[in-house]
């Protein structure tokens, strides 16, 4: 114990500040009683001892926080409660315990964590996670109460929780500090959905588990069509009992697929995402997570509604028909030796339709596997991106954005299930990659391409760079450069996840870099291929940056109150 004073003393002065062994401590006395608390106020650090005491309230008055003395709790929740510390009263003299009265073991840091969720109070959120980092909590014990919330409290899928799904997929690349302000932006706006939300009606399986795949895949189909919601998640929830992942998988996309890029590409993102999230946190999730995506399945409308795929060329009937015939391509052996020539590339970024849907049949019936084509339909998407003519609106990314995302998620959807009616979702997103074809007019060098060669990039200059607006081709070299020096990849993904979550964005870069870093690899870091994905990801992000970077300042506080830094300084 610490020695503070004789009671006399601290009567007179009303507070009394002495070194703890973490943080400086404010004894106050309030009458009769003594009480003592971390000085530092828990919302931005300004010292309590300057605060006042009236009727055992301290109130901080930087912000007006008030605490009851006696817990230490906040009657304010966006401040934190600040940690108390054990009196004693030796005769006149008063003693202080060093150390906080409670200590916020693994158990109570993630319940404060999801305090700050269903709160809605964003610093409380930045400090738990921050907290939990610095334990070495696995990603997945982090994020499980955080997902169960959501989808107890949400509707559909949301951004948050894509959001979460991206950052979780890309934290093996991320070092502490990129992790810690990577997890803030997916849960606090995770936080922020299930604050406004109405909780979800819990609906339930069909009470038998034993229906086979096209029994359901049948019903599934039918309520998609007619819009049926309640019969839809039934059904989903019935195939989590009664089918293996394969069949699952099978069953999600062949419903996600019925109706053309639906939702221009976010439905069936969204299901690739729940698929993703339960491979982190366990198949048992999906009894949560599945539900999410029927209110999309239901409700969203396919490219096949719209003008633009009917006229001034008919492409939905030649889709369908091909459609019909993808059975009989696919029922032929595989070739795993299969590869994709130039005209073939080409062919998929050029201006007929029919020759794209004809060619992916050629190849589909000469025995080429989906995910293969699904691969170069999503660089071919990549490529969109890379080469988009900055003469467009910046909202025009958003078109090449979703493609992408799409093609992405249909690869990962062709890896699980080479299933016909999931592989007509390649086709979908061929034709998604040919509508965004005059947002390559004037295509845009990539930096090999340019007269001057790129110069060895750094990640502090892609970074600096980033800072500035509109400096799209500057990005671009200084990423290729960094790779054309033999750089290392995870550290470009560390700093390109860092500039992403920093920004006050919304959640399709990060979704673009997540699915770049996962096209890196699906093409096995061709060093070509590798700068055109890249590229496309930089000047999407460019793009868009710099932002007033809100989120990034709170999370900023969080780290420095959690070290014990001083935010207030006395001039």
């Amino acid at each position: 114990m610490i020695r503070v004073g004789t009671f006399d003393e601290l009567r007179t002065e009303g507070v009394i500040v002495v070194s703890g062994s973490r943080r400086r401590i404010a004894v106050f006395a309030d009458g009769d009683d003594v009480f003592a608390v971390e000085n530092n106020c828990p919302h931005m650090g300004f010292p309590l001892d300057k605060g006042s005491v009236q009727n055992g309230i301290l109130t901080c008055h930087w912000h007006q926080a008030r605490f009851d003395l006696r817990s230490g709790c906040t009657f304010d929740l966006w401040a934190d409660d600040v940690p108390r510390h054990r009196v004693e009263r030796r005769g006149d003299e008063i003693f202080v315990d060093p150390d906080p009265a409670v200590t916020l073991d693994l158990e109570k840091e993630q319940a404060r964590l999801m305090r700050g969720v269903e709160q809605n109070v964003a610093l409380v959120q930045a400090k738990s996670i921050l907290a939990l980092l610095e334990r070495d909590v696995p990603i997945a014990e982090i994020i499980r109460p955080v997902v169960a919330f959501a989808g107890e409290n949400l509707s559909m899928m949301s951004e948050g929780l894509t959001r979460l799904t991206c950052v979780a997929r890309l934290f093996p690349n991320l070092a502490p500090e990129t992790a810690h302000l990577a997890l803030y932006y997916a849960v606090r706006q995770i936080a922020q959905e299930t604050n406004r939300s109405v909780p979800r009606r819990d609906r339930t399986p069909l009470d038998t588990d034993d229906h086979d795949l096209e029994t359901l895949r049948g019903w599934l189909n039918q309520w998609v069509q007619t819009r049926h919601q309640d019969a839809a998640e039934r059904t989903l929830l019935t195939g989590i009992e009664s089918l293996d992942a394969q069949s699952l998988a099978t069953l999600l996309f062949s419903a996600a697929t019925v109706r053309m890029y639906a939702a221009g590409g976010h439905h069936l993102e969204d299901c690739n995402k729940i698929l993703e999230l339960a491979e982190i946190l366990g198949s048992a999730e999906l009894r949560h997570l599945l539900p999410l995506v029927t209110n999309r399945m239901a409700e969203s409308r396919g490219q096949e509604e719209s003008t633009n795929w009917h006229h001034p060329v008919q492409i939905v009937a030649p889709l369908r028909e091909l459609e019909s015939r993808l059975d009989r391509c696919l029922a032929l052996p595989r070739r795993d030796d299969w590869r994709a020539d130039d005209e073939f590339a080409a062919i998929l970024l050029g201006d007929d339709p029919l020759a794209i849907l004809e060619t992916i049949e050629v190849a589909l019936a000469e025995g080429a596997p989906a995910p293969l084509i699904a691969r170069e339909v999503a660089f071919a998407a990549a490529t969109r991106l890379a080469r988009f003519a900055t003469s467009n609106e910046v909202t025009d990314w958003f078109n090449p954005q979703h493609t992408f995302i799409y093609a992405n998620g249909i690869y990962q959807a062709t890896l699980r299930s080479s299933d016909p009616l999931v592989v007509r979702g390649v086709l979908h997103g061929a034709i998604s990659v040919y509508m965004d074809r005059f947002l390559n007019v004037p295509a845009t060098p990539l930096p090999s391409e340019r007269k001057q060669a790129a110069q060895e990039g750094s990640l502090r200059g892609l970074v600096d760079l980033l800072d500035q607006r509109a400096n799209l081709e500057e990005v671009a070299d200084c990423a290729a450069g960094y790779l054309k020096g033999g750089n290392d990849f995870t550290a470009l993904v560390d700093r390109l996840t860092f500039a992403t979550v920093r920004e006050d964005l919304d959640f399709h870069s990060l979704q673009v870099l997540e699915a770049s870093v996962n096209q890196c690899t699906a093409w096995d870091h061709d060093p070509a291929r590798v700068e055109v994905i890249i590229t496309g990801a930089v000047r999407n992000l460019a793009a868009h940056c710099p932002t007033r970077r809100a989120g990034q300042q709170t999370a900023t506080i969080a780290r420095r109150l959690h070290r014990g830094e001083k935010i207030f300084e006395e001039a």
